[in-house]
């Protein structure tokens, strides 16, 4: 009983959320906190505990371009704290070793861990209630626990961007798109990718294609259809000539890549650092201490940017820049105005904004999109495991 009673205690806080409504509190841009922070590192004493942190992956830098970037986070702490921080980390973690590894990174008193992917989700939260004196972050969205923060990018905002190239510099007015996984956050990038299309071209069409499945899309399925124009995946695997990614054009045996989506985790990792160092980590929380707390930032922050190819044309590339410093500035959302679904009217004035949580939710494809959500029985193991713990509907396994 003695030992039951102080692991309720522990979990006390994740059964209050069960209680409300609303229970995540999103913080979509960083808080500018610059004078004060620089002030503050500034008076750390020489002798002051250095700060541990260690990185979780799934797969190996070598092999894998989400840890690669995850990595390449890593590695500018080191170079940005290189008297303040020591960084640690372990890859190839799967599921069945990640409770396992994460007991060891908190053996080791890393005083911050990130765990960068989302099937880490549940044992991360057992690690968290059982170790409050460890902050434990995972790579994830929408999820609403006390004991664990999440974060991700607003990838759609960059989807958009994209969108709005393919628009332009297609030929035939079809669009491809190739996704992984249907979770939080996927399907508003798909949606803003048609959106961006739509935008400058009335008549793009987006045709929708899923790579991890029992059966992955081949390039025929595009090409077959007279497509020329796709949106792979974000960047190649390190180490490997793959033109197939970001947003490519496919001219015969030739490939153009014309954009592609930058992660910039460092950015979001130094920020948490000095959040530490500056007290903003413990206010974070207290501002709405009755929700878990996502960190959802966007090309605002420096989080998530796009890289263009300078064949562009002069204009859109003009264009580009256009749309990035609006929708930065939060002067332009581009799920805003009169939206239709493939089934029916979703936004019908022209006023209207979804929310932040309708973007990150959605399940439903914009209408002038080919294509349909992967069903359950059609994907591989590791969609199955991703989807499990982030799909959109994964109550019900509709997709």
């Amino acid at each position: 009983m003695a030992e039951l009673t102080t692991k309720l205690k522990k979990m006390r806080d994740e059964f209050l959320l069960l209680q409300t409504d609303q229970s995540v509190a999103l913080q979509m841009h960083p808080e500018d906190k610059t004078k004060k922070k620089n002030i503050l590192l500034r008076l750390i004493p020489v002798g002051t505990k250095k700060i541990h942190v260690c990185f979780i992956y799934a797969r190996t830098a070598e092999v894998s371009s989400w840890t690669y970037s995850h990595d390449l986070g890593r590695i500018h702490l080191n170079h940005t704290f290189s008297d303040q921080v020591i960084t640690s980390y372990y890859d190839n973690v799967t599921e069945e070793t990640i409770a396992e590894t994460l007991e060891k990174a908190i053996a080791e008193e890393n005083d911050l861990i990130f765990t960068t992917s989302s099937v880490f989700l549940k044992e991360s939260l057992k690690a968290a209630i059982e170790h409050p004196e460890v902050k434990i972050l995972n790579c994830s969205l929408n999820t609403s626990h006390k004991a664990i923060r999440t974060y991700y990018a607003r990838i759609h905002e960059a989807k958009f961007l994209m969108g709005a190239i393919a628009g332009a510099m297609t030929e035939t007015d079809q669009l491809g798109y190739i996704a992984d996984y249907p979770i939080y956050g996927v399907i508003a990038g798909i949606n803003a990718f048609a959106l961006g299309a739509k935008l400058v071209n009335p008549r793009a069409t987006v045709h929708l294609a899923w790579s991890r499945t029992a059966r992955p899309v081949s390039e025929s399925f595009f090409t077959d259809q007279g497509i020329t124009i796709i949106s792979g995946k974000d960047v190649p695997a390190p180490g490997t000539y793959d033109q197939q990614f970001g947003l490519y054009m496919h001219d015969g045996d030739s490939f153009w890549n014309m954009a592609m989506p930058v992660w910039s985790w460092g950015t979001f990792y130094e920020r948490m650092i000095r959040n530490i160092m500056n007290g903003s980590w413990k206010k974070d929380n207290e501002k709405d201490a009755s929700k878990g707390l996502n960190y959802w930032w966007g090309m605002s922050s420096g989080i998530i940017d796009v890289i263009c190819s300078h064949r562009l044309p002069i204009g859109t590339s003009r264009l580009v820049s256009l749309l990035k410093d609006t929708i930065s500035r939060g002067d332009f959302n581009p799920f805003a105005g009169v939206m239709y679904s493939q089934t029916g009217v979703v936004k019908e004035h022209s006023s209207d904004i979804l929310t932040p949580e309708e973007i990150i939710t959605m399940d439903w494809r914009a209408a002038h999109s080919g294509g349909s959500l992967a069903s359950w029985g059609d994907r591989d193991d590791a969609s199955k495991s991703h989807t499990d713990v982030q799909g959109v509907k994964k109550e019900d396994r509709l997709l």
